[in-house]
């Protein structure tokens, strides 16, 4: 009987993670927004570019305008398309230093079908060579366009965007839930996370700020593998009780290690977003504290949710949920090593072609 109702969980884990993820392959690590730059070639002449993951399927497409200080467009597309180029003559900008200086212009996101889970990032360049930075979620269909942007400002912007991204990284997600199935208690999961958290933000700094950098599509292949890794030890070890391997006894050292490759995985969705010429080391800091954010508020919620599953299968009578450690059992590793190693393969595919 026991046999049978585990065997059931562990065929609901896995349809239900590889359904939900197989359904949305391109935001297994799709952290690009929607890039918008708005450059001023010369007085009152604005150019808007604009370009769109391939994550959105053609016809969804949001057209981009820009609006304000009498601007009327001279040249560009006619309907919305994945990259566009727009021309607009617009009158003598306005300013309003009282607090933070803002300007007359707007840029406005109007979708046909309904907005999807993309945030923007917008690069407003004036003709004198100053520039904003401004990185928006995907609710955001207005943005007034500042002169300057403040360093508060600034970090509001990029904790948001740390944030935003490892939830929607299911990848980096997947690793983080097997260190805690590794760890044993919540001092080991907080140890364990803690030696992920200084490899990650060693390598996110260096090739953020060009010190050393590695092909993405590279590290791409690696994370899914460093899953199935920590996957295959975990199984390994629910089978053969066997944890004297390096991973169970010095969980923190080999997270600590597996934690520099991810960096260079943060540090290319912090590519992809820029980061402001006169703050780039607030930018990466608030990136960094964005991303350790989001992993603990994942973090607490694994241990809570496992907390909860745990009594309501004592309740029942069961004992596949022992109370030692923080995760149950090794059922639902398997979706989680199954889901790295598709990962893995269709990755190495993109890789070779």
């Amino acid at each position: 009987m026991l046999n049978r109702y585990s065997c059931r969980l562990r065929l609901i884990i896995l349809i239900f993670l590889v359904g939900g993820i197989y359904g949305r392959p391109g935001f297994a690590h799709e952290g690009r927004p929607i890039y918008i730059q708005l450059q001023e070639v010369s007085e009152k002449v604005y150019s808007l570019r604009w370009k769109i993951p391939p994550v959105m399927e053609p016809g969804t497409e949001p057209d981009i305008y820009l609006k304000g200080a009498g601007c009327q467009k001279i040249s560009g597309v006619e309907v919305p398309r994945h990259s566009a180029v727009k021309m607009y003559q617009c009158q003598s900008l306005s300013f309003n230093t009282i607090k933070s200086p803002t300007t007359d212009l707007q840029i406005y996101l109007v979708y046909p079908v309904a907005n999807p889970v993309l945030s923007t990032l917008i690069h407003f360049e004036r003709i004198n060579g100053d520039a904003v930075h401004l990185f928006n979620g995907p609710g955001v269909l207005e943005v007034n366009l500042p002169a300057d942007l403040s360093a508060w400002e600034c970090v509001r912007q990029y904790i948001k965007a740390g944030f935003l991204h490892i939830l929607e990284g299911y990848d980096h997600l997947l690793f983080v839930l097997c260190l805690v199935f590794i760890a044993r208690g919540l001092r080991g999961v907080l140890i364990a996370v803690t030696g992920f958290t200084l490899g990650h933000s060693i390598t996110l700094g260096l090739a953020s700020l060009n010190f050393f950098t590695i092909r993405v599509d590279v590290v791409e292949v690696l994370i899914p593998l460093s899953i199935m890794v920590l996957a295959a030890e975990i199984i390994n070890a629910g089978h053969s009780r066997d944890r004297n391997t390096l991973s169970w006894r010095f969980p923190a050292i080999v997270a600590s290690g597996f934690g520099l490759l991810h960096g260079f995985g943060f540090a290319s969705a912090l590519t992809g977003l820029g980061l402001p010429h006169d703050q780039k080391l607030v930018a990466l800091i608030s990136f960094n504290a964005g991303v350790e954010l989001g992993q603990l508020v994942f973090v607490l919620f694994v241990l809570l949710l496992t907390y909860m599953v745990k009594l309501i299968f004592l309740r029942w009578g069961f004992s596949v949920y022992s109370l030692r450690g923080p995760m149950p059992s090794t059922s639902a590793v398997y979706p989680v090593g199954v889901v790295s190693g598709y990962w893995l393969i269709e990755r190495s595919l993109e890789l070779v072609s």
